[in-house]
């Protein structure tokens, strides 16, 4: 199939030049408009967006957070839990009975997988993330999080998914400021653009400050409707 769209692809292209399409005007115009968008691609690449993933530092997250909190708002309850899913219940209440005598979440998970005989139960595992009722699924264990004290830890609970254990670790309601973490990739993207759109508007600067522009409206057509 590749071989023949290629075939088909030369065979068009050798026509289109016999007829005198490749060297026309219209087509040259074209090439240099593509050109054109092709050349300040590159440059603003170079100039606005290469390296520039870790421009922003924490110092200045943090401050935009403290500065402007209230724009962060959350529009829905915000939990941050650790869970564990087993495909047995004894398994499962063994982890957590180690997690109740006092291991640390990831030190529980760790001990399960590298044990060869309860690494085959476990399903999957998630260690302080942040969900919302659309992602800490299956529903069940959305509800179990909401009734549960701060580091609390569940009972295993079963559900379509198998038996889980959760652990919370926060809950943040629809209205409150969240936890900075939640927030922090969103403060990031917004930092970068507005420090990308900085440099654009010193680049256009630049270059008007180095090139003398016209602007001639002698010809310009005066009759045409003006574009609202």
């Amino acid at each position: 199939e590749y071989i023949n769209d290629w075939v088909v692809t030369e065979l068009l292209y050798l026509e289109a030049t016999h007829r005198g399409y490749a060297d026309s005007e219209e087509l040259k115009q074209q090439l240099e408009a593509v050109r054109k968008r092709l050349a300040v691609a590159a440059l603003l690449q170079k100039e606005i967006y290469s390296g520039d993933s870790s421009s922003v530092t924490d110092e200045a997250i943090g401050e935009r957070f403290r500065s402007s909190a209230q724009d962060f708002a959350l529009h829905e309850d915000v939990v941050n839990a650790s869970y564990a899913t087993f495909n047995d219940r004894d398994v499962a209440n063994a982890f957590r009975s180690e997690v109740l005598r006092g291991a640390q979440w990831h030190d529980a998970v760790w001990r399960v997988e590298s044990d060869s005989v309860m690494r085959s139960h476990l399903l999957r595992t998630a260690d302080h993330q942040y969900f919302t009722r659309t992602t800490l699924y299956p529903e069940e264990l959305w509800k179990l999080a909401r009734t549960l004290g701060k580091e609390e830890v569940s009972f295993v609970i079963k559900t379509a998914g198998g038996y889980s254990v959760l652990r919370l670790h926060g809950l943040k309601r629809q209205g409150e400021i969240p936890d900075l973490d939640y927030v922090r990739n969103d403060i990031r993207d917004r930092l970068l653009i507005e420090e990308r759109r900085s440099r654009y508007e010193q680049l256009i600067a630049t270059l008007r400050a180095r090139h003398a522009v016209e602007v001639h409206l002698d010809h310009a057509d005066t009759t045409a409707p003006a574009s609202e």
